[in-house]
């Protein structure tokens, strides 16, 4: 049988079989869907690359707040649209290290306090300006400077200065050591922008593998391939265009008629249905993702230990990894480390489903039965509104009352996160943990959703990235991880794969542990076989 599927492949890719053929023919000799799928993945990565055409990608919402300032991107498909228009100065490969990228070369003094980077020459921003020192200083001034509320600046305030040493090189002076300072500069939102811009509407150059065509917050987003990129992986398609469809059925649907080409977060439920379809794919792969509960600390009822504590017993993780997720990833254990990363806390006992404990400490909180709003949306992830009515039921056997809310898509980040006391939410995963402690749990950052504020949290951060000793360092995430679960307001639902689907004409997307559809890259490396 696998020297039949090897054969019907190698016709596939040379062009002697069509797509619907390949499919009934492999389906007739009893090969499943999902090894067909497979192969297709395969195959995708394998021809050669053409120019021409469009990509057409289905995003989870078009929202108003939707930015061309990496210092204001909310969501998903907002880091999508910046990575079609901007380039950052480190990337991350298929293993999640550090790769070159704007930048061509780094290397640290003796104690990681001062990192060189040399930059790439030859590069032009879409106005024809070329790249150099001057434009990685003026990014890093506006995210440090005191007015600031980029999300960046929790883990960007410990560079001191940036040093010009020519036109082309630069010294980072950090506060302490930092082992680890590279992959902090491959992080989502350190596009790298041209010196001088402050204004982000209309048409803002960047480095990147396309030019903004239309950028309308809300309604429209296109953008034309850069035939000068620097890269040589990329842009083919003509155009990109991203298209809100708030709801994940009609996502699916678009996929399937051929209205989009290209869909990010599919609902981990309708994978079948997609492998089924003959005409898509899924893309899927693990990841350090999360979904979560976010539990406000500074308001009622979420500030009262009792009832957190009954909402973690009130999870059932495992449940929510079969039947949410559908196995495509694994439980959480109230802190956002995953199993997969090497400074994951073993010693912390998993927290299990366990309603009487739950009810326990609903009764102490004075809460039982009483019922209490949960806002719950797709746009946090894919699975979360699924989740929150998971949590909704495994609750009531111990004494809890969820009512849960599904707010409208196109608000949700503008008027439900970090505004009601009890929401889903989700995160991408981070190359080190000092980053996701960092934005999402510093006291001085403003993506604290869950207004977490603990002296000896605040003081670990600051002395786990001056360490040079990865055991020491170690040990220093591992207490914060301790400190989150025991009694923050951070509930992990489950670890979740980036599950993404395209259509069988599109190709050259890559699985990547780091984000979705090819850690956010898709638009760069597609292309599409007529």
């Amino acid at each position: 049988m696998n020297e039949f599927k090897n054969e019907m492949l190698q016709r596939y890719i040379a062009g002697k079989m069509n797509r619907r053929h390949f499919v009934t023919t492999l389906a007739a000799a009893g090969v499943s869907a999902s090894a067909i799928n497979g192969m297709m993945v395969g195959k995708a990565r394998a021809g050669s690359p053409k120019k021409g055409g469009k990509l057409t990608v289905g995003i989870e919402a078009a929202q108003a707040q939707d930015s061309m300032d990496p210092m204001k991107f909310y969501s998903t498909a907002n880091l999508m649209m910046g990575y079609t228009v901007y380039d950052t100065l480190v990337n991350r490969d298929s293993n999640l290290k550090a790769m070159p990228w704007l930048a061509t070369s780094w290397e640290a003094n003796n104690d990681a306090t001062k990192w060189v980077f040399n930059l790439r020459k030859g590069v032009t921003f879409h106005d024809g300006s070329p790249f150099g020192a001057e434009d990685v200083m003026h990014t890093i001034a506006r995210i440090n400077h005191p007015d600031s509320e980029a999300p960046a600046k929790s883990y960007i305030s410990q560079i001191t200065e940036v040093e010009k040493l020519g036109d082309h090189q630069i010294r980072f002076h950090l506060v302490g050591p930092n082992a680890e300072f590279p992959m902090i500069m491959s992080d989502t939102r350190m596009h790298i922008v041209k010196r001088g811009v402050e204004d982000f509407t209309g048409t803002p150059p960047g480095t990147g593998p396309f030019k903004i065509v239309e950028f309308s917050p809300g309604s429209r987003y296109v953008f034309s391939r850069n035939d000068d990129y620097w890269g040589d992986d990329g842009p083919y398609v003509d155009e990109v265009e991203y298209i809100g469809i708030g709801d994940v059925t009609s996502r699916i649907n678009a996929m399937i008629a051929g209205d989009i080409n290209l869909m990010l977060q599919l609902d981990q439920k309708a994978t079948r249905l997609i492998d089924n379809s003959g005409v898509a794919y899924v893309i899927n792969a693990p990841s350090g993702a999360f979904l979560n509960l976010a539990l406000m600390l500074d308001r009622a009822p979420t500030d009262n230990h009792d009832f957190r504590m009954a909402m973690k017993y009130s999870i059932d993780r495992e449940g929510i990894v079969k039947n949410v997720l559908k196995g495509l990833g694994s439980a959480g254990n109230d802190h956002p480390i995953a199993p997969i990363d090497p400074y994951y806390n073993t010693d912390i006992e998993q927290r299990m489903y366990d309603p009487d404990k739950a009810r326990f400490h609903i009764k102490r909180a004075g809460l039982e039965n009483t019922p209490i709003d949960i806002y719950g949306s797709d746009v946090a992830g894919s699975g979360a509104l699924a989740s929150a009515q998971h949590v909704q039921q495994s609750a009531k056997a111990g004494g809890v009352n969820l009512n849960v809310i599904n707010p409208p898509a196109d608000s949700f980040w503008s008027s439900v996160w970090i505004q009601k006391p009890m929401i889903t939410s989700g995160w991408d995963p981070r190359p080190v943990p000092d980053l996701i402690f960092a934005i999402a749990f510093s006291k001085s950052s403003g993506w604290n959703e869950t207004m977490w504020n603990n002296d000896r949290f605040e003081s670990l951060l600051i002395e786990a990235r001056s360490t040079l000793d990865f055991a020491k360092r170690k040990e220093m995430y591992g207490e914060m991880q301790s400190l989150l679960h025991d009694d923050g307001g951070h509930i992990t639902l489950g670890f979740r794969n980036f599950v993404d689907a395209a259509r069988q004409e599109v190709q050259g997307i890559s699985p990547h542990g780091s984000g979705p559809l090819g850690f956010y890259q898709a638009a760069r490396t597609a292309w599409i076989d007529s």
